[in-house]
């Protein structure tokens, strides 16, 4: 019987998944606490507020490019033994989502107002609100983007507690800082989204320390020493596919708000807060694939195939149990949960609609999370990618439409489109991985000549 190494312990999918799943459900709350906490005060809020967590989350996007190639990587290259490659990487990583960052700054401080504009945001407090959010909290986004990369480099090395701190300390801050702004100050939408910004900054800070005592310095050398051309392209092809594919998906969901912004505030907040729960239903799903994802590619870089299968299997059945089984029980306690949001008797109606199709939905969602994460560890990239544009505008888009606007469904004719596209996509995922091409593939390739360390301040 193989004895499993110190390293084989560390990747193990149970011993990365719990702090993982923390981590996870505080990255949702400090997304959603500020909608949360501004339920109380004004729907117009919550709707501007969710209007712009929605570009929010396509624009940050773009740090997932290289955040999820980086942990591909590090984790075969660690496989692999081959450390020079490995941290090749970290100085690779970082600069590009530093240099889309600004970017990203830049548009948020300067055309917030047109992005809402094209979303069909209701004019007056709703999109004078949503523009003074996006404004502040996507012209700081560079903080983000600093926290994304230094998370996936931690997460490679399995350091997942690390990750949890951070996150922790982010969310603390954050609903303190809410608490001043709203209850104390009276600052309404502006406060919140300076306290969301300044909270980033501080977990920012925090995060690179805990790098530095936990993996060391940033090696700079590398960039003239370590190839990083040919790093940059591989990071590239992973990275962009993986990307595109979550890419897709979130723009895609930018227009669907546009559709249900024409059915009123109801509907906009019935989706804003079902989104909220069901964020919660999958959050086992989300964490142990990503779990899977860093011991997938620890094993396929040490070429242990079958170890890799069977754990991408296992993660399957559990993320199914989970997402489905959590979802079941939010349907029959719909009234009490977003009860928590509102006393709208039309939101509360179009919720427990909107549940009982959300329950089928969250089967199909949880065999995509799995199995794309599965594929884009092996390297398998593009196909989940060209799957998501079809299927996220041919299906969930123009069905959406068909269904929602002109067939007057509403909100359940969106939620409809949605589902089908989940579920027929990840049936065709599952056949894509059970075809096994991904096993033919090489992310590490040959090793690279190893250089002398340099020495760790």
């Amino acid at each position: 019987m193989k004895q499993k190494t110190l390293a084989d312990k560390k990747y193990n999918l149970f011993r990365l998944t719990i702090p993982l799943f923390f981590e996870t459900l505080l990255v949702i709350l400090v997304h959603d606490i500020d909608q949360i906490m501004l339920s109380n005060y004004s729907e117009d809020a919550v709707a501007a507020v969710g209007n712009a967590n929605q570009v929010s989350w396509v624009l940050m996007l773009f740090f997932t490019i290289l955040g999820t190639a980086s942990t591909i990587m590090i984790t075969q290259y660690k496989g692999a033994k081959d450390t020079h490659a490995e941290k090749t990487i970290y100085p690779l990583a970082l600069i590009f989502n530093l240099i889309i960052g600004v970017i990203i700054s830049v548009l948020c401080l300067f055309w917030s107002r047109e992005l809402f504009a094209l979303m069909r945001v209701s004019t007056g407090s709703t999109i004078d609100y949503a523009t003074q959010y996006l404004t502040i909290t996507g012209g700081t986004v560079i903080t983000q983007a600093v926290i994304t990369t230094y998370s996936s480099f931690l997460r490679s090395n399995a350091y997942m507690k690390d990750a949890l701190i951070i996150s922790i300390v982010i969310n603390v801050l954050n609903i303190g800082g809410n608490f001043a702004a709203l209850y104390l100050l009276d600052w309404g939408v502006i406060g919140v989204a300076v306290s969301t910004s300044v909270s980033r900054l501080i977990g920012m800070i925090i995060i690179i320390i805990m790098f530095r005592i936990r993996i060391g310095r940033i090696h700079w050398s590398k960039l003239r020493t370590g190839r990083p051309m040919r790093h940059l392209v591989k990071m590239l092809k992973i990275g962009i596919p993986a990307a595109g594919e979550a890419l897709s998906y979130d723009s895609s969901q930018l227009i669907i708000m546009s559709f249900i912004n024409t059915m009123g505030n109801n509907a906009v907040n019935a989706k804003i807060y079902v989104y909220l729960i069901v964020a919660l239903a999958y959050l086992f799903t989300s964490a142990v694939s990503q779990a899977m994802q860093v011991v997938v590619g620890y094993h396929l870089g040490a070429k242990n195939i079958k170890e890799s299968e069977s754990c991408v299997w296992k993660t399957l059945r559990m993320a199914i149990i989970s997402s489905v089984g959590l979802t079941i029980l939010l349907y029959f306690f719909s009234d009490q949960v977003l009860g928590i949001f509102t006393k709208n008797p039309e939101v509360l109606r179009l919720g427990k609609q909107v549940f009982a199709v959300e329950i089928i939905l969250e089967f199909g969602r949880a065999c995509n999370i799995t199995m794309v994460r599965a594929l884009q560890a092996a390297g398998d990239v593009k196909f989940p990618t060209i799957m998501s544009i079809a299927f996220s505008w041919c299906v969930s888009v123009s069905l959406g439409y068909i269904l929602g606007i002109v067939f007057d469904l509403g909100l359940i004719g969106i939620w409809i489109a949605m589902t089908v596209d989940e579920v027929v996509r990840g049936f065709i995922l599952i056949g894509r991985f059970r075809r096994g091409k991904w096993k033919e593939l090489d992310l590490v390739g040959e090793k690279t000549e190893e250089e002398p360390e340099a020495v760790t301040a």
